[in-house]
């Protein structure tokens, strides 16, 4: 088939395989800033010979064969790997920041400063056992402490609560997410039933799947028909091939398609890991030592008060409420903690004398005495009170991990210490995360990114062998001319 018309065939050929190329990099080019976008080639194939029993073996010229992708999976799936651990530990980060703020001293926001000025107001009382202005302030100094304290439980409440709220949002999220898999499955499937491969179809579900890694920690297994099946750390299908499963939340329950079991904590990593951990094991074991340091604080201080005697000579009097208290489960108790109907606005009712003067009726306090308000007040620097220290883990109540043998303050500055620790802890993890994820990403956009100047170097050796075709057909034309001509 030699002669001029073959010439004519193999420049015809090069001209189209050489305009799909630029095809190929002008789609590059076009989304240089597409998130997601992972950089394509055309590959070109030698068409071979044409016939190989002639002593003149001549090639048929070149064929645009297929469209590959720079792409390399393994990257890929260790950023979704990370994306996965950085988001649930911005997460539980940016909220155990907002716990510390309740925590912090500094400012004026913990409890450190009412402690103290409510044993100074005992203190001063002491000093004036009968006087009416140091029973009033200390009477002002024990409300605010009881406020203080309902304020952070109420705040850690909220915080609580707000993660059961982003969590159904989340899921909602990763529910349609998983449905676009599916959807992208089944349009992969059916484009490259033909033999060829859909890049652009399959950034959109890369892109989809990275979206998926953040909401929750998962699996991808690529079949053999270019699906791919997503599941979670545990084992729970999202999606597989053309079929996705939803979660669903209820209350604080998570349950994965017709199952009732809740499997909420069977969930970990990403956004969702991060919301669960904070709702059901973070938040929780701080409330509950809050709640200790508030109930130790009522059962210390009622005790004695009780024993005490007012300025009218009365005992039995409770300092703090008890209507709800109990001595053995002090669950709530920074929600609750406040002063009790005995001594509320009634300042002479405050119980800083052990004894009664003699003779009576009627019954009056000894002049002067002070010893039940400086007993209230060495409750302060008693440093042998055995108070428990919970610990919530698996997300579910542990029983208590111990003991502190401490003071009330110490046990506070305790409290406040493992938030910070906790706090910082995660800061560390997210600074180190995020210098992994920086450099996974910078290998990936080193291999699947699209170079502007090796684009453009690409579309300048696209274009000449474009225009050598084009010589091509021009030469096989003054062949024929030039046998016209004869």
């Amino acid at each position: 088939m030699s002669g001029i018309s073959f010439v004519l065939n193999i420049a015809r050929g090069a001209l189209y395989a050489q305009q799909q190329g630029i095809a190929v990099t002008s789609h590059n080019i076009a989304n240089v800033n597409t998130t997601g976008y992972t950089r394509q080639s055309m590959n070109f194939e030698n068409l071979g010979l044409e016939n190989n029993t002639s002593r003149l073996q001549l090639g048929l010229g070149v064929l645009a064969d297929s469209v590959s992708q720079y792409y390399d999976r393994f990257v890929t799936q260790n950023i979704h790997q990370k994306t996965s651990e950085q988001m649930q530990t911005q997460t539980e980060l940016a909220n155990l920041r907002k716990m510390q703020g309740l925590f912090n001293d500094g400012v004026g926001t913990g409890l450190s400063q009412p402690l103290a000025e409510f044993w100074n107001a005992w203190q001063d009382l002491a000093n004036n056992p009968s006087g009416i202005p140091e029973r009033t302030t200390l009477l002002h100094k024990g409300e605010a402490l009881a406020e203080r304290f309902q304020t952070i439980h109420t705040e850690l409440t909220r915080i609580r609560a707000e993660m059961n709220t982003n969590l159904g949002a989340s899921i909602q999220e990763l529910n349609q997410l998983s449905a676009q898999v599916a959807e992208l499955n089944v349009k992969i499937v059916a484009s490259e039933a033909t033999g060829t491969t859909a890049n652009d179809l399959r950034d959109q579900r890369n892109l989809v799947l990275e979206k998926i890694s953040g909401l929750i920690g998962n699996v991808r297994l690529d079949n053999a028909d270019g699906s791919v099946t997503v599941m979670t750390t545990n084992g729970l299908l999202l999606a597989d091939r053309a079929q996705s499963w939803s979660l669903s939340q209820s209350g604080n329950a998570i349950t994965w398609g017709d199952l009732p079991a809740d499997i909420s904590r069977e969930l970990a990593g990403g956004k969702i890991g991060g919301y669960l951990n904070l709702r059901d094991e973070i938040v929780p074991e701080y409330v509950a030592n809050l709640d200790e340091l508030a109930g130790t604080v009522i059962a210390q201080v009622n005790p004695i008060h009780v024993t005490g005697f007012t300025l009218a000579g009365e005992t039995g009097k409770n300092f703090f409420d008890t209507t709800v208290f109990n001595p053995l489960d002090f669950t709530g108790a920074a929600g609750f903690i406040k002063l009790s109907a005995d001594v509320k606005d009634t300042p002479g009712n405050v119980a800083a004398a052990t004894a009664l003067a003699d003779p009576g009726p009627p019954p009056v306090p000894l002049p002067g005495d002070n010893r039940n308000a400086l007993n209230i007040l060495n409750i302060q620097t008693n440093t042998a009170l055995v108070i428990r220290k919970w610990s919530y883990q698996n997300r579910q109540a542990v029983v208590p991990a111990g003991t502190l043998t401490a003071s009330l303050d110490d046990y506070y500055r305790t409290l406040v210490g493992d938030v910070g620790t906790l706090t910082a802890g995660k800061g560390r993890n997210e600074e180190f995360n995020q210098t992994v994820m920086d450099n996974l990403q910078e290998l990936r956009d080193s291999v699947s990114g699209v170079n502007l100047d090796e684009e453009l170097t690409e579309l300048i050796q696209l274009q000449s062998a474009y225009k050598a075709a084009a010589k091509l057909v021009t030469s096989a034309d003054e062949l024929f001319e030039t046998l016209l001509n004869m």
